[in-house]
């Protein structure tokens, strides 16, 4: 899963600033993202009524239910100097009956994200994460994203998209036996910035790879050789039984970030 919360601007520059390192919801009832997320996922933060601004990995989560007002005091006391939640907040919150307390980290700025209909008041949204395998329809034209999982209501929930104008690269069998990936004749679809020269000592301003499955990855590209810098890909292709023709799918989430899955061209048991 990959999840959008809203916050207002204020803790959304404390995120940035690593001032805020936990991310505290407090609901009445069992409301996302309590036991809707999981270490390792996504979360994009989006201000209240503005744009997104900020990217973070769920480095470990912590549920708790059966809330009193004593409980939820316990909690400022115990954690408000990571959460920095002001008094009024916590005040607002005091009858809350059940929490859920994010810590995050690899946090990044960002000024765009999935594309959503207009939330309503909704302040956190869930959604399915593209899968690893697709199918090789589509791969090169803009296509559909993850999809907003299903509401509790059983109403058809609106599509979202990740990111637009997807490509692939196939693998080859080099590049599984040397755990690389070369950019061959799609080197131009990305940015001119993140070209570096052979050596780490000319590398580029990196980019963000956000591996299905993980890792997220930082890499610049090797110019001269059309090729990511990172060998993150060996343990990555083994992870999902890479083979020689399988193509690795890469989706713009904005224009220093790409999420990474993978397809094959025909019929297979990981589609």
């Amino acid at each position: 899963m990959i999840h959008i919360a809203v916050l207002l601007k204020p803790y959304l520059d404390l995120i940035l600033a690593g001032k805020k390192t936990v991310e505290c919801r407090l609901t009445i009832q069992a409301r996302d993202p309590y036991h809707a997320i999981e270490a390792g996922e996504r979360i994009y933060f989006k201000q209240s009524a503005g744009p997104y601004g900020a990217m973070a990995i769920a480095d470990h989560v912590l549920f708790e239910d059966n809330l009193t007002p004593k409980r939820v005091r316990e909690i400022q006391r115990d954690y408000n100097d990571l959460i920095c939640g002001e008094p009024a907040f916590w005040n607002s919150k005091r009858n809350s009956r059940f929490c859920t307390l994010v810590w995050l980290r690899d946090v990044r700025p960002i000024d765009t994200g999935p594309s959503i209909r207009p939330l309503q008041g909704v302040a956190w949204l869930v959604l399915d994460e593209e899968p690893a395998w697709r199918r090789m329809d589509g791969i090169g034209r803009d296509h559909d994203g993850p999809a907003r999982r299903t509401r509790d209501d059983g109403c058809a929930p609106s599509p979202v998209t990740a990111g637009e104008g997807s490509f692939s690269i196939q693998v080859t069998a080099g590049n599984v036996r040397n755990n690389s990936l070369y950019l061959t004749t799609m080197i131009e679809r990305f940015p001119a910035w993140a070209m570096g020269g052979k050596s780490k000592s000319e590398a580029a301003k990196p980019m963000t790879l956000v591996l299905h499955g993980g890792p997220t990855v930082r890499t610049d590209i090797v110019a001269p050789r059309k090729m990511l810098r990172t060998r993150v890909w060996g343990s990555w292709f083994r992870k999902h039984n890479v083979q020689a023709g399988d193509h690795v799918v890469f989706t713009p989430i904005d224009e220093a970030t790409y999420f990474v899955g993978l397809a094959r061209p025909r019929d297979s048991k990981n589609a």
